[in-house]
């Protein structure tokens, strides 16, 4: 067998290095007995959404397959869990404060301050009198008891679907002192990077540009699950920022919106 290689080696070698890669082959890439001795690991990105066309069709709302990479990968980051759960009671409000009637104040304001000597014929004054005349005086009048503030819906509007499913409604909550809060109820959206709630001059349906031209950022927000409040600035025109944006700020796209209406 030697003496036959010997003589034959010229083709015999580049047959021997053929079979050996063929078994080579058929051993770990066909059979693949090495994984059986190896671990399979994974390490995916947090699932943030479905990448398509917006639900709403609105110019602008596209989620690209890139764009929809790119916030997973922002998540990852960030740690950010893919739902974010809150369930705020309703926002606390002061009592306005009530003032005394006019009346109770000018009655008060007239009554004379006593003179030297006058606390005694008052004291015999009162010894004197018939038992009966101080059963016929009228009571004094009582301070009115406070009013406890009363929360109304001033506006109120439903979210609608911009670049991603939300839902719910958002309320402004005012009891007449001039304080009002931005309330969510029953509300979801889909979780992702950097977003803030903002109230915004742009209609829910105008292109997701503009919802970031004239706004009033409310802060971040504080779950894409359930209910949550957020202060209003004193005075501000709700006529004007009369949008309610949930707003990605670091790619600069809206998720929903809700119009805000009185009554």
């Amino acid at each position: 067998m030697r003496s036959w290689i010997r003589r034959h080696w010229r083709w015999a070698l580049p047959a021997g290095v053929v079979l050996a890669g063929v078994g080579a082959w058929l051993v770990f890439g066909f059979f693949a007995f090495q994984t059986y001795f190896q671990d399979d690991e994974v390490d995916e990105a947090l699932p943030f959404f479905t990448a398509g066309p917006a639900p709403s069709s609105i110019d602008g709302d596209e989620t690209t397959t890139e764009m929809a990479d790119a916030m997973n990968a922002a998540m990852a980051a960030d740690d950010m869990p893919t739902v974010v759960e809150v369930d705020e009671p309703m926002p606390d409000m002061p009592m306005p404060d009530v003032d005394m009637p006019e009346e109770s104040r000018q009655a008060e304001a007239s009554v004379p301050e006593p003179l030297p000597g006058d606390e005694e014929a008052a004291d015999s004054a009162e010894e004197t009198a018939p038992a009966d005349e101080s059963e016929t005086q009228p009571p004094a009048e009582t301070q009115p008891e406070p009013v406890e503030p009363q929360i109304i819906v001033e506006a109120s509007g439903s979210f609608i679907d911009r670049s991603h499913p939300t839902e719910g409604r958002a309320l402004v909550l005012g009891d007449g002192s001039g304080q009002r809060f931005l309330r969510f109820e029953d509300f979801r959206t889909d979780n992702g990077p950097d977003l803030n709630v903002y109230l915004s001059a742009a209609s829910p349906d105008a292109p997701a540009g503009q919802f970031d031209d004239d706004f009033v950022d409310l802060g971040d927000l504080k779950g894409n699950v359930g209910s949550q409040n957020y202060e209003i600035p004193v005075g501000l025109d709700l006529d004007r920022y009369s949008t309610v944006a949930v707003w990605c700020v670091r790619f600069s796209v809206v998720f929903g919106a809700a119009e805000l209406t009185a009554g």
